[in-house]
C-alpha cells in the first residue's frame, strides 16, 4: 500500500513554524540581570528591551525598562511610587531614575564575568531624601555560572557605593546564589550587607538583609518572580518608641521594613 504524502505547501508550512517556534524559543534573554535587589554581572543582550514591574508592599508599583544598546552596554530608566494600587492619596517618587551597565570582562571556564554599573533607584518607601532600600550608586558586580549533576546553579557577589550617603556612605556589598530548578523555575538568595545602613539615625540595625525569591518562566519572554524580603527584619528598634504612633503611615513604613511579599513580572523582546 502506497504511503500517503503530505501535501508540499502543509510540509513547508509546519517546517516554517517549527523553525519560528525555535528562533523564539532561542531569542529569551536568558541572563539574569538582578537576584532580588542586588544585581548581577548578567547583561540583556544587544537589540533587546526588558520591562520590570515590581508590586511591594503599601501599594506600591515600580516600573522600569531596560535595553541593550550595544554588546556590552545596557542603560534604563525606572518611576514608581507607593499608594498607587488602594484608595488614599498616590506618593509618586521624587523623579525618573537611570541605571547603565557595562560589562568589562565576560566569563569564561575559569573567570567570572565582571561588570561596572550605577543605578540611582532604590527600593520601597521614599521618604526624607532616601528609599527604604537604597539605590546601589556606583557598583561592580561578579558572577559565575557552573554546571552540575544537579543542575545549573549561579554564584554572584558586589560592592557599591550608594549616592543616598544621608549620615552613612560607607562602602557596601551583597553575596547571592541562583540555582535552577526546571528549564521553567529558577531559586535566588541574596544577603545584602546594609554596611551603608546601620547607624544611630539610619533604618537598619546591622543584621543585614536576607531575601529570598523564586521566578517561574511559563512562557517565552515572560517570567514572575515571588520574593520575599528582609527575613532576618534588620530595622532599627528605636523607631518603635512611645511617639511612633504619631508618624505617619509612610514614616512607619519607611521606619520599619518589616518582612515583605513582593511580585515582580519580567517581559524581554527585540527591537
Amino acid at each position: 500500500m502506497r504511503k500517503k504524502q503530505l501535501n508540499p505547501i502543509i510540509k513547508t508550512g509546519v517546517v516554517t513554524t517549527l523553525m519560528l517556534c525555535s528562533v523564539a524559543w532561542s531569542q529569551v534573554d536568558s541572563e539574569l540581570v538582578r537576584l532580588v535587589d542586588c544585581p548581577t554581572a548578567g547583561l540583556i543582550s544587544k537589540g533587546r528591551y526588558g520591562i520590570d514591574m515590581r508590586l511591594f508592599p503599601n501599594g506600591g508599583v515600580l516600573g522600569q525598562i531596560d535595553a541593550g544598546v550595544l554588546k556590552r552596554i545596557s542603560i534604563g530608566i525606572s518611576f514608581g511610587g507607593t499608594q498607587i494600587i488602594g484608595d488614599d492619596a498616590i506618593s509618586w517618587y521624587p523623579r525618573v531614575e537611570a541605571s547603565a551597565r557595562y560589562r568589562v570582562i565576560e566569563e569564561t571556564q575559569g573567570l567570572p564575568a565582571l561588570l561596572f554599573g550605577y543605578e540611582t533607584q532604590g527600593f520601597g518607601a521614599h521618604q526624607d531624601n532616601r528609599y527604604q532600600i537604597k539605590s546601589k550608586g556606583l557598583y561592580g558586580a561578579m558572577s559565575k555560572n557552573y554546571m552540575s549533576g544537579l543542575g545549573q546553579f549561579g554564584v554572584h557577589g558586589g560592592v557599591n557605593l550608594t549616592r543616598e550617603n544621608g549620615e552613612d556612605g560607607d562602602l557596601s556589598g551583597w553575596l547571592g546564589i541562583d540555582k535552577s530548578i526546571n528549564e521553567e523555575l529558577m531559586i535566588v538568595g541574596e544577603y545584602d550587607f546594609a554596611i551603608n545602613d546601620n547607624e544611630d539615625d539610619s533604618l537598619g540595625s546591622g543584621k543585614g538583609y536576607l531575601n529570598l525569591g523564586a521566578y517561574w518562566s511559563a512562557v517565552p519572554n515572560v517570567s514572575i518572580g515571588f520574593l520575599m524580603k528582609n527575613i532576618l527584619r534588620n530595622r532599627d528598634d528605636d523607631s518603635h518608641s512611645e511617639g511612633v504612633n504619631l508618624m505617619t503611615s509612610q514614616e512607619q513604613l519607611a521606619a520599619d521594613p518589616d518582612i515583605s511579599r513582593e511580585i515582580s513580572i519580567r517581559y524581554t523582546e527585540v527591537f
